[in-house]
């Protein structure tokens, strides 16, 4: 019997866009929130907010809680670059028929 193959895979780490903060801000301020009730709809706590402000990257857990309001709101475009912003159809309002 022969020796079993091995592979080797290099995963290359997606870069983390260095103008999120700027990202974070335009997301925020189309939302109608204040920092601090940014921080409260993804609970978190405000300086954590203010460490995304100045720079820091958020851990996975926030990212995903913050990207679920993003789309919650509509506003996805806002923090993802290359997301469009939403297209309304005729499909997708309510029509209300008066008689």
């Amino acid at each position: 019997m022969g020796r079993r193959q091995q592979w080797v895979y290099r995963v290359e780490p997606e870069e983390f866009p260095r103008d999120f903060p700027r990202r974070l801000d335009r997301f925020r301020q189309a939302a109608g929130l204040t920092w601090q009730g940014l921080a409260r709809r993804l609970r978190v706590n405000a300086r954590t907010v203010r460490r995304w402000k100045a720079g820091a990257k958020p851990g996975s857990g926030h990212l995903l809680r913050l990207l679920e309001l993003a789309a919650g709101l509509g506003l996805l475009h806002h923090l993802l670059p290359g997301v469009g912003q939403p297209e309304v159809s005729a499909g997708s309002c309510d029509l209300v028929d008066e008689d």
